[in-house]
Formats: structure tokens, sequence, C-alpha cells
């Protein structure tokens, strides 16, 4: 009778735990996080768009590897609708995530950040933050939404002016004076949060290099075909253009192949793009592209390594605020690519050790370092 009454209660207590969090807790076990992932991007690296959002995942799964985090990625195909549809499937599992991480493509996150709140799944967005009507809708991590815990987004102004920078300075070491230097900007699509911080970056180099000019923008939707054609046609009636600034690499790289055809001489035509995707850095390294800049592809890892210590004890905001914003850019040129492409031309991201970014295992670090300096030396 007594083990009878036993069974009944233990029966009793199950019941009343709601099935997500008891069926999450016992797959987890204590203290192992189990973390999905929607990558807004293609899922093959041949796309003309590039293989940036397969390198966020590949990255993003060398740190699960090291911090003992289940990951789970899924990819939406640029295709923002569907990527709302994804969220719906995964919030509506028998087993939830810990955490859901999410990318505001097209605005899409805000709706799943509300769905998640319901849930009960912490969120922590990547990449693309909020901005105008959204934000304001949205607020702050913690407050509308409690389970919206925060987020790590890469300053795109930054990553534009750097690159824009690194340009004009090669161009000047040629001999080119400023009021020579004629700039083409590629930008990627038209209204996202990226595009316009980008392009605010390129126009912040005014500052610096009052006498550079700089065209009209050409949008080319982050394609290197669409760059390879719109670069033609304005070489055609501007030959004297000798700088062009792009959004992504595959548009740098459709850029260069455009003044290649038309003869424009290599040594005198600067050409460089965002991202650090693997056949722009091989193209810099042959003397081609001139520059890269790109880290942000890195932002995922560092998200987790942010999520490990928020769910061990170490709350990121405390010392940062829910929101981070760091200037995780880079630039990469003929002056450090080949330290660079000696230790990750492999793209194996396996002989890093991402406990060492950790403040649960370093208690002594005051802020996160992130840049590619701390990944060359660790």
């Amino acid at each position: 009778m007594r083990y009878l009454i036993l069974l009944l209660i233990l029966t009793l207590y199950l019941f009343s735990i709601p099935a997500g969090k008891c069926s999450a807790e016992a797959a987890s076990g204590p203290g192992k996080m189990n973390v999905v992932f929607i990558n807004p991007g293609k899922s093959d690296p041949q796309d003309p768009t590039g293989g940036f959002w397969r390198e966020v995942s590949t990255f993003m799964e060398a740190a699960a590897e090291d911090l003992d985090i289940n990951l789970e990625i899924l990819y939406a195909e640029r295709n923002h609708v569907f990527m709302r549809k994804l969220a719906e499937e995964v919030l509506s599992r028998e087993v939830l995530p810990d955490y859901l991480m999410v990318v505001n493509e097209k605005l899409a996150a805000g709706r799943i950040i509300t769905l998640a709140d319901s849930k009960g799944v912490k969120t922590f967005d990547l990449l693309v933050g909020f901005y105008g009507k959204q934000a304001s809708e949205m607020g702050a991590p913690r407050e509308k939404f409690k389970n919206w815990i925060g987020g790590l987004i890469p300053d795109n102004r930054w990553g534009g002016y750097q690159l824009a920078k690194s340009l004009i300075e090669q161009a000047l070491q040629k001999g080119i004076s400023q009021r020579d230097i004629r700039i083409l900007p590629i930008a990627g699509d038209y209204a996202t949060e990226t595009t316009i911080e980008r392009n605010e970056g390129i126009s912040d180099i005014k500052k610096d290099f009052p006498e550079v000019i700089i065209l009209p923008e050409t949008h080319c939707l982050w394609r290197k075909d669409l760059a390879l054609i719109s670069t033609s046609k304005f070489l055609h009636r501007d030959p004297s253009i000798n700088v062009i600034w792009a959004a992504n690499d595959p548009m740098a790289l459709g850029a260069y192949e455009a003044g290649r055809n038309l003869g424009v001489a290599p040594d005198y035509f600067f050409v460089g793009g965002i991202n650090w995707d693997q056949p722009a850095l091989v193209s810099i390294s042959k003397g081609q592209l001139s520059a890269s800049v790109g880290g942000h592809f890195m932002t995922g890892g560092w998200g987790l390594v942010m999520l490990y210590d928020y769910h061990h004890g170490k709350d990121f905001s405390e010392s940062q605020g829910p929101i981070v914003k760091k200037r995780i850019f880079n630039v990469l040129d003929k002056e450090n690519i080949k330290p660079f492409l000696s230790r990750f031309g492999s793209r194996d991201w396996s002989s890093i050790d991402f406990k060492k970014f950790s403040k649960v295992h370093n208690s002594s670090l005051a802020t996160y370092n992130f840049g590619i300096e701390a990944i060359l030396t660790k």
C-alpha cells in the first residue's frame, strides 16, 4: 500500500510539470544546453550569393563541439516566410529547445521572438538587429519579452568604413591622389539594416578623405553575376573608376572579373568586399582582389559562448548590456593574408579553443575579445 501511494504521488508530480519544460530538461541533463539556430541563408555553398551563411554554421558547430552544446541548425534558404514557419515548427515540438537563435532577416525575427516568449523559450538574436518602428515595438530585451535575453550584432557601419579606408589607402600607396580616386559602391539589397549601415560606413570615409569621389551606389542583391553585369556597364561609361567597394565578396569578385574582361590595369584597380569568403581570400593571395573585411560570420559561434556563460550563471548582460554591438570586422589584405590562410585556409575551426573566450572558464575576463588577433593567437 505504501508503495502504491508513493507511485501515485510521483505520477501526480510528473503530470504537474509542463511537458515542454520536463522533456527539455530530461533531454539536456544537468548543465547541458539545447540550442536551435534558424539560419536565414542558403544551405548550398555554391549559391551565387556566396557561402557566408554556411560559414556561420561551420564556425558555430566548432564552438558547440568545444562547449558541449547540443546545436541544431535549420536553413530558411533566404525565405523569411519559411524562416517563420521553421520557428513555428520548432516551438510546437513536444521537446522545446533551451535557446532559439534568430536573425532579423527582412524583419522576421520580431514575430519569432514574440512566439518564443509565449512558449517560455529564451531567444538570442544574431547579426541583424531591430531598427525603426520595429525597434520601438520590440523595446529592449528582458522588458516586454522576458525570454528575449539579448543578442550579438556586428557594427556593419564600421565594417563598411574599414573596407573603404583600406581600398583608398592602397590606392594612395600606388601614387594616386585623393582627387583622382573614384569609388563605385556596390550595395546589396535596398532596405535591410545591414545594407543601410554598410552604406553609411562608406559615407563616413569622406571625413578622413574629403577629396575622393564617391559615385551613386548600384544594387546587385549580393550576387556575383549581377555585379559582373552592372560593373561592366559602369566601367564602359566611366573608365576612370579605379576603386570598387562591394558590400559582400561575391559582388567584389564579379566586379573584379568585369575589370579584367575590359583590360583594366590590375595594379591601379582596387576592389574589395565583405565576408572573408574563401574564393575572395584566395583571390587576395594571388594579388587580384585588394581586400576583404570580415569576421562577422563568427558571430554565431561567439553568441554560443555568451549563451554558454549565461546558462552557467555568468550573465553577459551584467557587464555589457543585453545587446552587445562589437566591431568584429577586420581587414585581410596582402599584408596579413598569409598567416590567416596558413592557419585557417582549410576553414577548419577546430583548432580554436572556444573555452578560452568564456567567462565561465576564465573568471578574469572583463569583456569578450572576439577579434582576429584573438583567434590567431589562441
